[in-house]
């Protein structure tokens, strides 16, 4: 295959209107971006966090099985995705959670995020929310990739 790249930039561009919300993705892909993010902020001085949200019963007890639970998810990813910019990414991670990338946002537009999620989540009848766990990424030292090294997380509700 060969192109010019003025070709392959406007073939890269076409989304047909497909994405709206935040970028949905399988986990393995997520993980992709977030080291590529992982990466960038190092030299673009972007906040960027991970957050962590679990669909968790009244007693917040995360929630593993019943017969509800993949209604339950769907309609968790869904809120996510529509709370978020589009420039943010999102993945489920377990049955009951999902991942998101926050991009150049600050802690306190973090909790913005997790108050539309629970708005577009929660129902009055049911005892089930969301729970928040927050992680600022921070870029690799020394400018090379080590892996494994993260933030504190902070638990939010």
């Amino acid at each position: 295959r060969y192109g010019y790249l003025a070709e392959i930039q406007q073939e890269l561009a076409q989304e047909n209107g497909q994405y709206t919300g935040g970028y949905m993705c399988h986990y393995p892909v997520f993980s992709e971006i977030y080291h590529m993010i992982r990466r960038m902020t190092e030299r673009g001085g972007q906040s960027v966090y991970l957050m962590l949200c679990t669909a968790v019963d009244g007693k917040g007890n995360p929630l593993k099985e019943g017969a509800r639970l993949e209604e339950v998810a769907r309609r968790l990813g869904e809120s996510i995705q529509k709370a978020v910019r589009r420039s943010d990414v999102v993945s489920r991670y377990g049955r009951s959670q999902y991942l998101v990338l926050l991009i150049n946002i600050t802690y306190e537009d973090c909790r913005l995020v997790q108050r539309r999620i629970s708005q577009g989540f929660q129902e009055n009848r049911q005892r089930i929310h969301a729970q928040y766990h927050v992680s600022i990424v921070r870029g690799p030292e020394d400018g090379e990739y080590r892996g494994g090294k993260g933030a504190k997380g902070v638990e939010c509700h």
